[in-house]
């Protein structure tokens, strides 16, 4: 049997995470998504970000999490530059920066992320 790819390997750990097809198992779907961000798989660092900063499958390392966020925005990954800046704005796994938060806020928009707008209007009311 021949190893997976990349993007095998992500859509494996999406179902684990899921439990579509499958038994859930968050575990295995972090080693997955590990593997395909070290391949260069943008949305496996987006979502192993993700598991980092609530600890799914995984220790809670809400530092590591933002990491992964950020090379996954700076990849041009609308959805993970959005929560870049949900996490500069909440202080998880950031100091928490209204300018850093407006910053990725504006990235995403950029980028078409659908609730970026809303995200900058609501910052810019506090």
């Amino acid at each position: 049997m021949s190893p997976l790819s990349p993007a095998e390997c992500l859509q494996q750990a999406k179902r684990l995470l899921r439990g579509r097809g499958c038994e859930r198992n968050y575990e295995a779907a972090v080693e997955l998504l590990d593997l395909a961000a070290r391949a260069g798989e943008v949305d496996a660092l987006y979502q192993l970000g993700k598991c980092y900063l609530k600890g799914i499958g995984c220790t809670k390392d809400p530092s590591g999490g933002v990491s992964c966020l950020e090379r996954a925005a700076l990849a041009g990954h609308a959805a993970a530059t959005y929560r870049l800046g949900e996490c500069f704005q909440n202080g998880t796994g950031a100091p928490r920066s209204a300018e850093l938060a407006a910053y990725w806020y504006r990235k995403a928009a950029a980028l078409n992320h659908p609730s970026a707008y809303k995200a900058l209007i609501a910052l810019a009311r506090r």
